[in-house]
């Protein structure tokens, strides 16, 4: 009679999860030590580890069923599952009781059980199935007054909204009020400075670099009369220079200085020059 199912012998052994369908096994390095394996023709190697993938959703078990082994693994050809059953990898299941597991030989001689880690446990728990479908991320809010910063501040693709969320909320309310009404200043001292790189948002509030332009937001809010900007342009063509503080410099977008008291050169190789307060 031909036996319905065949059994990788030792399983429960040689593989030690139980009660779920695992969605990947374990080959074990000592599998290449055995001597029945390194005799077995390629073909026979591949059957083996087909049989293992399939034996992880069947408590062990293999149908003795080569046409459906050679639809599941898109095999060229039939399986011969013969020469796994003489070096011993697969057993015969018998009809009635379970047959008791003999001492690991063959394939499995060298295959030495191992204890399931902690850190293989964490890995089960975080696996998914094929066919379970991840639940989905509720959207995360944001604080009306973060928000409002997050959208005024010059971000870069590479910052992190939520590390800049908890760093916005180690500050007090008036802290948060004058790191929002900073940003202006900023946005202008990187319009004058084409080549700075942008701060990362959690530097900004983290490292309380908004109070050094907290100020100058102020003297950018100050109205500045048509004779200091006029004062200021003329330095700027004596010096070729231009104080960040103004804003952004002659030529650049954002420039605050009236269009009437610049000329088409104004700006052009200007460097910065820093005010000490």
């Amino acid at each position: 009679m031909v036996p319905k199912n065949l059994r990788v012998k030792n399983w429960e052994q040689f593989q030690h999860y139980k009660d779920r369908n695992p969605p990947w096994i374990k080959l074990h390095f000592a599998l290449l030590a055995s001597e029945d394996w390194v005799t077995l023709d390629d073909a026979s190697k591949l059957l083996a580890v087909v049989c293992m993938l399939i034996a992880s959703r069947n408590n062990g078990e293999v149908p003795n069923n080569p046409a459906y082994l050679k639809r599941v693994a898109y095999l060229d050809r039939l399986p011969k599952l013969e020469p796994l059953i003489s070096c011993g990898f697969l057993e015969i299941l018998q009809a009635s009781a379970s047959t008791p597991q003999a001492p690991a030989s063959g394939v499995q001689a060298d295959a030495r059980p191992e204890t399931e880690t902690e850190a293989d446990k964490k890995d089960s728990l975080s696996e998914t199935s094929s066919d379970e479908s991840p639940k989905q991320a509720s959207p995360k809010t944001y604080p009306a007054d973060f928000e409002a910063f997050w959208l005024s501040y010059p971000r870069t693709p590479n910052m992190s909204k939520s590390k800049a969320l908890a760093c916005w909320k180690k500050l007090t309310p008036a802290d948060r009020l004058a790191c929002a009404q900073a940003v202006p200043a900023y946005k202008a001292f990187l319009s004058s400075k084409a080549d700075h790189p942008t701060m990362h948002a959690t530097t900004f509030i983290n490292e309380r670099r908004f109070e050094g332009f907290a100020a100058g937001q102020a003297e950018l809010s100050a109205p500045v009369g048509d004779a200091q900007w006029a004062k200021r342009v003329r330095y700027g063509r004596k010096e070729s220079k231009w104080a960040s503080d103004w804003g952004p410099r002659p030529g650049d977008r954002g420039c605050l200085v009236p269009q009437h008291l610049l000329e088409p050169s104004d700006g052009a190789n200007w460097t910065e020059m820093e005010i000490s307060r």
